[in-house]
C-alpha cells in the first residue's frame, strides 16, 4: 500500500465505520492484475469468439427451411501452454536444501519444516496453484493449524499445519478453491491480504469476505444485502500474514490470442469447405438406354448407357497444404514468442532417438524460461517458508528465535528427460572409473525383488559355489 495514495490500515479498520466502508476499501488492491473474467474467455476453448460468432459465422438456411451450421473448430493454446509451463517447471518437484551444518537442532528443525511440506503432499499443491496462476495471473496460499495430537514433525505437538490454496480461477479447471483476492502493498509489503468467495449452505449461495493482516482476522458474511460479522477481530499470535501471495501481469499465454482466434477462423473455414465437397458427385458421359433413370436409391443400382458412354465418381481434389502451411507458422510463432516449444509425438517423432544433451538442447527456449519465470516463484516459496517457520516456533517453545537460522533454499528444475547411461558414465568417469553404488543400492533401483539384502546374500552364495566348482574342474 502506497501511504500517499491509500489509507493506512488503522485508518480502514478505524472504531465506528460501516462494514460496507472496510470492504470498500480493502477491495481497492494496488496491482495491476487483469481480471478473471476477461481472462476466462481466452482460456476457455467453449467462450472463444469462433463459437459466438453470428456475424461472419451465420448458419445457412436452405430453401426448405432446415438449418446447415457452420463448423467452429477451437483450438485451447490457452490452456496448452498454462499446462506446458506447469510441467516444464514442477513435473521434477521442487527441491528445498536446507543449510544446518552440523548442528543436530539445526538439522531436526529441518526435518520438521520438510515433514510439513510432506504431510501437506506439497508436490501436488505446487502443480494445481502455479498451473493457476500462470493462467489466472494470482494465486494466494494460507496456512493455518488444525487440533490434531502427533508427533508426525519429530516432537510432541497438539496441531497439524494445513494449507489452502485460492485463485480467482475456476475450480473445475484450477482444481484450488476460487476467490476473488484483494492485496494491500505498503510499497513491496503485503500488508493485507482479503479473499471473497461463496458456499453453498442450505442449497443457497452465500458469500464470505475474509482478510488477515499481520495482527488480525476478520470475516464477514453477507445475508440478503448486508454484511454480518463472523469473526470481530480475532488476533494472529503469528504476528505476520500466515499466508503467500504472489501476482503476475499477464497470463503466460500472453499476446498468443491474436493468433489463435487466426488459427480457428482458418480451420472452421476449411472445414465448411471440406464437407460440402468431400462427398464425391456422380458424372455421366453419354446417353441412357432408353432414357432410363434409376428407379431406387440404392448403393449399386445399375445403369444402362448407349455406345461408348461411360459414369464414374468426381471426387473432390483438396488443397489442404496452404491451409496446413499457414496454421502451423502461427503455431510455431507462438511457441517461440512464448519460449514454450510443442514436444508432442507427432512433432518429435522425427528427430529419431536423440541424446540427453540433445534433449537439453532442444528444451534451450524452455528452460530459458523457465528460469525467467523462477525468481518470482522461490520468493513466493521463501516467504511461504517463512511462515512454516513462524508456526513452528509456536508449535514447539524450545525453538522460538531458532528457526531463522536454518537456511532453506528452493531449487527449480525444468523438466529433462535424462538419459540415465549418460548420466551414470558421467559420474563414473568423475571417480576415476570407481563404483558408485553398492550391489544392493542397485537391486533395490531395480525393483525386481522385495528383499534386496536377501538376494545380495543369494547372488553371494551362488557366486561362492561357482567359484568352488571351477576350482576342481579338470584343466588341460
Amino acid at each position: 500500500m502506497i501511504l500517499d495514495n491509500y489509507m493506512e490500515l488503522k485508518e480502514i479498520f478505524a472504531e465506528g465505520r460501516s462494514i460496507d466502508d472496510i470492504i470498500s476499501d480493502l477491495k481497492e488492491k494496488n496491482v495491476d492484475v487483469m481480471s478473471w473474467d476477461a481472462l476466462s474467455k481466452e482460456y476457455i476453448p467453449s467462450e472463444h469468439e469462433i463459437m459466438t460468432d453470428k456475424i461472419t459465422r451465420r448458419d445457412k438456411i436452405r430453401s426448405d427451411g432446415t438449418i446447415e451450421k457452420v463448423a467452429r473448430v477451437t483450438y485451447g493454446s490457452q490452456r496448452m501452454y498454462s499446462r506446458r509451463m506447469t510441467q516444464m517447471a514442477f513435473s521434477i518437484p521442487v527441491e528445498r536444501v536446507y543449510d544446518a551444518g552440523k548442528d543436530e537442532e539445526k538439522q531436526v528443525i529441518a526435518d520438521a519444516i520438510e515433514n510439513i511440506y510432506e504431510g501437506v503432499r506439497i508436490d501436488a499443491v505446487n502443480t494445481k496453484r502455479w498451473h493457476a496462476y500462470f493462467s489466472s495471473c494470482e494465486v494466494l496460499t494460507i496456512w493455518y493449524a488444525v487440533k490434531s495430537p502427533n508427533e508426525e514433525y519429530g516432537f510432541k505437538s497438539d496441531y497439524k499445519l494445513r494449507c489452502m490454496s485460492y485463485s480467482p480461477m475456476d475450480r473445475k479447471y484450477s482444481r484450488i478453491e476460487q476467490a476473488a483476492l484483494y492485496p494491500l502493498f505498503n510499497g513491496v509489503d503485503l500488508i493485507a491480504i482479503s479473499l471473497e468467495y461463496s458456499k453453498v449452505e442450505k442449497k443457497k449461495d452465500v458469500q464470505y469476505f475474509e482478510c488477515y493482516t499481520s495482527e488480525k482476522h476478520y470475516l464477514w458474511k453477507k445475508e440478503g444485502d448486508k454484511w454480518e460479522e463472523v469473526i470481530q477481530a480475532e488476533d494472529i499470535v503469528l504476528m505476520k500474514i500466515p499466508a503467500a501471495y504472489q501476482w503476475r501481469p499477464l497470463p503466460i499465454w500472453e499476446d498468443a490470442t491474436n493468433n489463435t482466434k487466426e488459427i480457428e477462423y482458418t480451420l472452421s473455414r476449411q472445414s465448411d469447405i471440406i464437407r460440402k465437397n468431400s462427398a464425391p458427385i456422380l458424372k455421366l458421359k453419354g446417353k441412357l438406354l432408353n432414357n432410363a433413370k434409376p428407379e431406387t436409391d440404392a448403393a449399386r443400382e445399375v445403369y444402362q448407357l448407349e455406345g461408348d458412354a461411360d459414369i464414374d465418381y468426381v471426387t473432390w481434389q483438396q488443397q489442404v497444404e496452404a491451409t496446413k502451411f499457414y496454421t502451423e507458422i502461427l503455431k510455431k510463432n507462438m511457441d517461440e514468442e512464448l519460449q514454450l516449444p510443442n514436444l508432442s509425438l507427432e512433432n518429435t517423432k522425427g528427430l529419431g532417438v536423440v541424446s540427453g544433451e540433445a534433449r537439453k538442447t532442444l528444451l534451450t527456449d524452455a528452460h530459458l524460461k523457465v528460469g525467467e519465470e523462477s525468481g518470482d516463484i522461490v520468493e513466493f516459496l521463501d516467504r511461504e517458508c517463512n511462515v512454516i517457520k513462524a508456526f513452528l516456533e509456536l508449535m514447539n517453545v524450545k525453538w522460538k528465535g531458532k528457526t531463522s537460522a536454518v537456511s532453506v533454499k528452493h531449487k527449480i528444475t525444468p523438466f529433462i528427460q535424462n538419459d540415465e547411461d549418460a548420466y551414470i558414465t558421467k559420474i563414473t568417469k568423475a571417480t576415476g572409473g570407481e563404483p558408485i553404488a553398492s550391489r544392493i543400492t542397485g537391486i533395490k533401483r531395480l525393483g525386481w525383488v522385495k528383499d534386496a539384502e536377501a538376494e545380495s546374500e543369494q547372488i553371494n552364495k551362488e557366486q561362492m559355489t561357482k567359484n568352488v566348482a571351477d576350482t576342481f574342474e579338470p584343466t588341460m
